[in-house]
């Protein structure tokens, strides 16, 4: 349907029409979607081989902690379990992540789970974080930023095979197996599966996962149709709960929880897309389902409560692209349908239901983008309706009923770029992007709405949506051997949805409207060809973030102009990869983040100490080998990640001592 509707808007295809190159045919969805070079947005992209470089099996926002204005922690301390994004300070929730232009946000939480997709950095092509509202694309619209994540490209692969092989500190294996068909006529398939598991660095917080990718393609002249199916299976030992400083300094591998709390969990994502193209456009719609079930234990005084979760999730999106020598115009729409259920059981008696309940969330939205150039100027402008709804049914002995709610939103964005001269670039944009609450938000933290917490949760409109007004300059130079780019943010929140820094009694972080705040920063990246050998990378976030008031529930006590949490001030990255002659390469990575609070109150009892930290590895690659050896944390820091306060006490999730990593890979 959305793709016929596209189509009106364009010529229909005549039989002399000219054959595209299928690589482009094959990426509609990710350039209408993803940040142009040329767009006046902060943007980093990392292709396969950036991906890569020092990956041993690490969650992708582990792999993507290094790049500007980022930081990231795992709960176990190490490579596995689970493991979470910060963009200039703001969680995870509030990027929005996709996979070749299909949203992977969790419609209820607005969160992935990468822990559910083990391995999935191995199979990706490239993977674009944009930081700011971004450009728009489908599901959950971008707060702090967008991760946009391509997977293999079939048009112009390679025949080929390979096995990887890591092991390593904390008991960490890994076998990944992968084949790649390459073009053959008109079809072209690749596959891959892995199976990894590890102790973890922290005490029963290890993880045993397996998952599988595989997608294939027929190529035809002006025709592409592309199958993709991800699957993920993960049991983790739980290690949400973080110990406190106190403990920390006696045992750095403690964890509070018991062995007994655990999770398991199995994720699916299965995509049919079409592409076509018309003499001068090009259409492509991806229809897509992505399912999820697992429970996890929680230990509640004496008992073990198990907690269900099994969601559908149904959606298509269809783009229409066309472009001339001076002008390009995008446009798409999405529409889909969320259903999950929430059930509480206690062990042993897993066949009678404590409770069940289901939430379900709809979500409509179209966009069109333009862009014109002349002479020096480049200007854009882009536009996004949004319509989300959440409707709750309620366990039928809840004794309660919640009216269902709606959302709507207009996000517009407009930006120009001036070439000042040919290697340098100024560009400007403004954008406005507006979210809705997670159901987590609307409820409380509570899973279940019954008679017991219905007048303390209150009606859903209760939270507000929220809002920001993003400025962006960014000024970019690119010489023959180096790059650097600076750019300069304003952002200016209403009725931010902001973490307070304690969770529920299941794990989740608890938040709430803060009526007004703000961050604003300048951050810079550069990157020096010293020699054909040495290639030397920097980068450097200054930022100043504000809640202009915060009042503490607890205490009733009200703070102005304190720095939200878990937003440190500066953050600086700098690598070196050094070509040492036969096949051999050493890359270091330093990382260095000033202090951070742990609540909203400016309380300097409650931080995460500044810290800094190196790692480094030596490539050997010979033939169709090639070996990777891995130190993290080469010097042993005692570092804190993130964490959160009671308001009593500090807690902290670590960085693992010095570990080493071992991977092997054959590849032809």
């Amino acid at each position: 349907m959305l793709h016929a509707l596209l189509a009106l808007l364009t010529v229909a295809a005549s039989d002399s029409t000219p054959r595209l190159k299928r690589d482009s045919l094959e990426a509609v969805v990710i350039r209408a979607t993803r940040t142009a070079p040329s767009a006046p947005q902060a943007v980093t992209l990392l292709d396969a081989t950036a991906l890569q470089r020092g990956y041993v099996g690490a969650d992708l926002p582990l792999r993507l902690q290094t790049t500007v204005g980022a930081t990231g922690h795992s709960e176990s301390g190490a490579l596995g379990n689970y493991s979470y994004l910060r963009v200039r300070g703001i969680d995870q929730t509030r990027l929005s992540i996709s996979y070749d232009g299909v949203p992977l946000n969790d419609p209820e939480d607005q969160v992935l789970y990468f822990s559910n997709l083990p391995d999935l950095t191995n199979s990706l092509s490239s993977a674009q974080l944009q930081r700011g509202v971004g450009t728009s694309a489908f599901g959950t619209a971008a707060w702090a930023g967008a991760l946009q994540l391509a997977g293999p490209a079939l048009a112009t692969a390679a025949r080929g095979s390979a096995v990887d092989v890591t092991v390593g500190s904390f008991g960490t294996r890994r076998v990944a197996g992968e084949l790649r068909s390459g073009v053959r006529g008109a079809w072209s398939g690749y596959l891959r599966a892995t199976t990894q598991s590890t102790d973890g660095y922290r005490r029963q917080s290890g993880n045993d996962a397996r998952s599988l990718l595989a997608t294939g393609a027929w190529l035809g002249t002006n025709d592409l149709i592309k199958l993709t199916v991800i699957a993920g299976h993960s049991a983790n030992a739980l290690a949400y709960v973080a110990p406190s400083v106190e403990t920390l300094e006696r045992d750095r591998r403690a964890n509070p929880l018991t062995p007994d709390e655990r999770d398991r969990f199995t994720q699916s994502l299965i995509s049919a897309q079409w592409s076509h193209a018309f003499s001068t456009s090009r259409v492509q719609t991806t229809a897509y389902r992505n399912a999820a079930s697992g429970d996890y234990d929680v230990a509640i005084g004496s008992e073990l409560w198990n907690f269900a979760l099994t969601h559908e999730w149904y959606g298509v999106n269809s783009v229409w692209s066309a472009s001339g020598t001076r002008w390009s115009v995008d446009a798409g729409a999405h529409l889909s349908t969320y259903a999950r259920d929430h059930a509480l059981r206690i062990r042993p008696a897993l066949a009678t239901d404590v409770y069940r309940n289901t939430g379900q969330k709809d979500e409509q939205s179209a966009f069109a983008k333009a862009r014109w150039t002349s002479g020096r100027w480049q200007l854009f402008g882009d536009a996004q309706l949004r319509r989300a709804s959440f409707d709750y049914t309620a366990d039928r002995a809840a004794g309660i009923t919640l009216a269902p709610i709606s959302w709507g939103f207009f996000n517009p964005k407009v930006g120009a770029a001036f070439s000042l001269r040919p290697a340098l670039t100024w560009t400007l944009s403004l954008a406005r992007s507006g979210r809705e609450p997670a159901r987590n938000d609307l409820f409380g933290g509570f899973d279940n709405v019954d008679t017991t917490n219905a007048a303390f949760i209150g009606p859903l409109g209760r939270v507000r949506p929220e809002r920001v007004d993003d400025l962006e300059s960014v000024l970019g130079w690119a010489g023959r051997t180096a790059a650097v780019t600076m750019t300069a943010y304003q952002m200016a929140f209403r009725d931010e949805i902001a973490p307070i820094g304690v969770l529920s009694y299941i794990g989740l972080p608890l938040r709430k409207n803060v009526a007004r705040s703000d961050r604003r920063g300048i951050e810079v990246d550069g990157r020096w060809s010293a020699s054909a050998r040495v290639t030397l990378t920097a980068n450097v976030a200054l930022q100043r973030a504000r809640i202009a008031e915060y009042r503490d529930d607890n205490s009733g006590i009200s703070y102005r102009d304190v720095p939200p949490l878990l937003s440190p001030a500066r953050i600086a990255n700098v690598g070196a990869r050094i070509v040492l002659g036969r096949g051999v390469s050493i890359d270091l990575d330093g990382r260095a983040v000033s202090e951070s609070f742990l609540a909203n109150t400016g309380d300097a009892r409650f931080t995460v100490p500044a810290a800094a930290w190196l790692d480094g590895g030596i490539v050997w690659e010979r033939a169709a080998w090639s070996t990777t050896l891995r130190v993290a944390n080469t010097t042993d820091a005692r570092v804190a990640l993130a964490g959160y306060t009671d308001g009593t006490t500090a807690y902290h999730f670590p960085l693992a001592a010095r570990h080493l990593m071992l991977r092997v890979r054959w590849a032809r």
